[in-house]
């Protein structure tokens, strides 16, 4: 029997701790584990002492045995502190609790320390049941005392919480108290069984069911007591609707919260009194309906046998319900009635149709925010990001999710200071928005401009609950911008200031200049040259030139001056804080010597020069129009001297430009009042061994009104600038023909030569010109040279072919004025219909010399190889007359012969002469 006891009690400590496992978060379940496994190890050494019958090992296991012995009942004070409390733990309370125990241990371990526990222990077989006897010391007392009053506090406690508790839990502690007074009494006998023949030691088994009993107590008898109380109370306390019906639909039960709402519709609708009840009890559940407005179903879930939803119309007030149907089955798994339950869901229905309303809006201001060409960036109330839209991320370069819970600042470029952010965040949280261009940097580093917007959303009690930035990139307009002011301000060939800019930053100048007193230098600029290599080589070419001379200019002068185009050839340098003339003139040079060096276009190495032009102020003007004149004017002045010079503006200058102003004035009346005359200068040839008169070149003379003359040298040049040239070139025609007649009718049929300008070639005026003096004078007869300038050929060599070409046609030959002067090639006069070379006067005048090698018999040479005539002018030796037809010039002109002379004079000097 024995061992049967045992071996079943083992089984069942093993049983409750699988029960107690699957509630071991339970903090008195884990107390319970505890206490459950001692008293499975206290079983298991009674068993192991009852098989195993050798007395060395089976006082081992008897010895083992009262380790759980001595933990089991500090334990049990743990399991009743637990119980008591409700999970309120209290460590100082635990290590107080386990004091003697743990003192106890050692003792039994060592029988030494810190006393001893118990001596002569020995096992004896009675029946074959194992009794372990002692001599009891110190500690086993101590330790006995100890168990005892652990048992009796824990009993104390218990029917003090039987006492006060209700019915429910005066039972729970009861019960455990009864299964503590069984550990008692059977403790009681183990101490007295030394004094008895036979004993069998049940302390661990009865120990063992006031564990079980405490865990029914604790874990099953109150669902046992509470729960059908507890259900009924949830049926008659529960909001929700119950009714339950029976197998043919009559209620059989429902539940007061039914009651009183089917009541509440019945009275309303039907004015009963509130007091009056009624019985529902066995009714049909459909006749309910009798009982309710305007009852609709709306909706059925997918299984609608169990689960639907209805609503209830009524006094304009909709009422939402859920219906839950459950069938109610006896033991055999027949249906014997069905449960309704009706939950009320109105609050959540229109809160779910408000959410879905809102929703809806939610949807619209998302796609919205989505699809805008805008970028939007909303923050938290910190300032950290919680959403962008597409365009945001596009504007960026980040993507959402790199963008979530980080704040703005990681868009920050460094392009503004701590000023602009403290601006910003005063308007923001003073105004509640802020606009403006800010800079930002995108997530490769680019920084990029944007104008934004920021709106600061706040709740209804005016606490701040986001932020929304709405940004456009304007980049391009910004690129378009810089464009436009490019365009507006800048060159586009050369990309330095342009003539708009150029005047502006010589007005800030004059400006600065004032208040530092200090001088301003204005260099106005020319290129000498240019037009011709412009016009021979092509506009791509003088393109590159320009470039070049531009980039040259730069490095002449601090980064602080200005150099401009003006447009065409034409540059300026605005130099501040000058000091004196000598640092103008040291710029000046060096520019000079810069532009002189070669340049290599198209793969020939050309020079060219520039005239410079200065004014300071405010010595020569304080005003920008005024110093724009007067550097000009010395310009002018320098390409006078002799070109590639500079010249500073002075008195002498104005005086010059007064004077030509008044050129320029009485031009426009010189025609009017017949101020002008044409004066023949004879042309020889040596034939016969004699000066024969073969022609002669019309010179017109200015005199004024006042007696003044001027050569063409001097008014020519100002009547190509105010347009005067046309008028006089068309009365120089028309002379030449009436002096032509007069030369006829006194018997001199000679070739007359006149000097025609490049603008009389344009728009074909000169031309239609000769025509109508031909048709008008009746006579095509008339010997006439026109005399043109290399410099008009080389101006657009093709179009200056099909001009001549046009005046050949008349029956007027072609003679290249000033040969050699000018950019002279064998390649182009062999494509010009010319017929005569008139070599300048320039060479004439050294054809004598023997200094340095003379030009003019290799015009003369290359002349006759193209087969055309040539005529030295401004013969005025003997030696010049007789070196000249020793090479075979072909004509002579100068004041050797005669000066110019009116009509009159040349006819009676023609008639009279005669050389030897």
């Amino acid at each position: 029997m024995y061992e049967v006891l045992f071996d079943v009690s083992f089984i069942i400590s093993i049983i409750l701790l699988v029960f107690l496992y699957r509630v071991r978060n339970v903090n008195i379940a884990a107390l319970l584990i505890k206490c459950t496994i001692l008293v499975s190890f206290w079983i298991l050494m009674e068993i192991l002492s009852y098989y195993i019958r050798i007395n060395e090992i089976a006082i081992l296991f008897q010895k083992a045995k009262l380790i759980s012995v001595i933990l089991a009942s500090p334990l049990y004070l743990l399991i009743i502190k637990e119980y008591v409390s409700k999970n309120q733990k209290n460590i100082y309370y635990s290590l107080l609790v386990f004091i003697v125990p743990i003192l106890s241990l050692l003792s039994l371990i060592s029988n030494k320390i810190p006393y001893k526990f118990i001596s002569n222990a020995r096992v004896s077989y009675t029946k074959g049941i194992p009794i372990l006897s002692f001599s009891p010391n110190i500690g086993f007392y101590i330790h006995t005392i100890y168990s005892y009053s652990s048992i009796l506090i824990g009993c104390y406690v218990l029917i003090m919480i039987a006492i006060k508790s209700p019915k429910l839990y005066r039972r729970q502690s009861a019960l455990i108290f009864i299964g503590t007074l069984i550990s008692i009494s059977m403790n009681f006998l183990f101490i007295s069984s030394r004094f008895e023949s036979f004993f069998m030691d049940t302390t661990s088994i009865c120990i063992l069911l006031t564990l079980i009993i405490l865990y029914w107590g604790a874990f099953h008898m109150p669902k046992s007591i509470v729960v059908p109380i507890a259900r009924d109370l949830l049926v008659e306390n529960i909001k929700d609707f119950i009714i339950v019906v029976d197998s043919s639909n009559k209620i059989v039960d429902i539940n007061p919260a039914a009651i009183e709402f089917i009541t509440f519709f019945k009275h309303k609708s039907k004015k009963i009194n509130n007091k009056q009840e009624i019985n529902f009890i066995g009714i049909k559940i459909h006749e309910l309906l009798d009982f309710l407005p305007d009852i609709k179903r709306v909706d059925a879930s997918n299984d609608p046998k169990n689960e639907s939803t209805i609503c209830l119309n009524f006094d304009n007030k909709t009422f939402y319900f859920t219906m839950y149907k459950s069938p109610i089955l006896d033991t055999n798994k027949s249906q014997i009635g069905r449960l309704f339950m009706f939950h009320d869901v109105t609050n959540i229905q229109e809160y779910t149709n408000s959410l879905k309303r809102l929703n809806e809006k939610l949807s619209i201001s998302d796609r919205i925010i989505s699809t805008t060409m805008e970028g939007v960036l909303i923050t938290d109330s910190s300032g950290n990001i919680i959403k962008v839209n597409n365009s945001f991320e596009k504007i960026s370069g980040y993507k959402e999710d790199e963008l979530i819970g980080k704040n703005p600042r990681i868009l920050k470029s460094g392009h503004h200071n701590k000023s602009f952010y403290l601006d910003m965040w005063n308007d923001l949280l003073t105004n509640g928005y802020w606009k403006g261009e800010i800079w930002n940097k995108k997530k490769n580093g680019e920084l990029y401009p944007k104008w934004m917007s920021i709106t600061c959303l706040k709740k209804q009690g005016g606490m701040i609950e986001n932020y929304i930035a709405i940004s456009t990139d304007i980049s391009k307009i910004k690129k378009t911008e810089d464009k436009l002011q490019n365009l507006a301000y800048y060159d586009l060939l050369t990309g330095i200031p342009n003539r708009t800019l150029f005047y502006e930053r010589l007005e800030s100048a004059l400006t600065r200049a004032t208040n530092n007193k200090k001088a301003v230098a204005l260099l106005f600029m020319d290129l000498d040259g240019f037009k011709v290599i412009n016009d021979s080589l092509g506009h791509a070419a003088g393109d590159l030139l320009l470039k070049e001379v531009a980039t040259r200019i730069e490095s002449s002068i601090s980064k602080s001056d200005t150099v401009s185009r003006l447009g065409g050839d034409e540059f300026t340098v605005i130099l501040e804080n000058v000091n004196n003339h000598e640092d103008v003139k040291i710029v000046a040079e060096s520019i000079i010597e810069k532009i002189l060096l070669p340049y290599n276009l198209l793969g020939r190495e050309i020079t060219l020069g520039v005239s410079i032009g200065i004014a300071l102020a405010p010595y020569d003007e304080s005003t920008v129009e005024g110093l724009v004149r007067k550097a000009d004017a010395a310009m002018y002045d320098s390409k006078e001297s002799g070109k590639g010079k500079y010249s500073f503006s002075s008195d002498e200058i104005e005086r010059k430009n007064h004077e030509i102003l008044e050129m320029q004035i009485k031009l426009n009346k010189a025609l009017d009042n017949d101020e002008f005359n044409l004066y023949l200068q004879p042309q020889i040839i040596f034939v016969e061994n004699k000066f024969k008169i073969i022609g002669a070149e019309a010179l017109i003379r200015w005199k004024t009104i006042d007696g003044k003359i001027f050569t063409p040298d001097k008014f020519i040049p100002v009547s190509e600038t105010n347009r005067m040239i046309i008028p006089i070139g068309n009365w120089i025609l028309e002379e030449i023909f009436r002096i032509d007649k007069i030369l006829k009718n006194n018997g001199l049929n000679i070739k007359l030569s006149i000097n025609i300008s490049s603008k009389q070639f344009e728009n074909g005026n000169l031309v239609s010109k000769i025509k109508k003096l031909f048709k008008e004078n009746n006579s095509k007869n008339i010997n006439l040279i026109i005399e043109i300038t290399e410099s008009f050929l080389l101006q657009d060599t093709e179009s200056a072919i099909q001009s001549l070409l046009e005046i050949k046609k008349l029956g007027i030959e072609i003679s290249i004025d000033d040969f050699g002067t000018g950019f002279s090639s064998l390649s182009y006069l062999s494509r010009l219909p010319v017929d005569y070379l008139k070599i300048d006067k320039s060479f004439i005048d050294d054809i004598l010399s023997t200094n340095h090698k003379n030009l003019t018999s290799n015009i003369i040479s290359m002349a006759k190889t193209l087969n055309l005539k040539t005529v030295a002018e401004g013969v005025e030796t003997k030696d010049q007359i007789n070196k000249l037809l020793e090479e075979g010039c072909d004509e002579l002109q100068g004041y050797y012969f005669s000066k110019p002379l009116i009509i009159d004079d040349f006819i009676k000097y023609a008639k009279q002469f005669y050389y030897d």
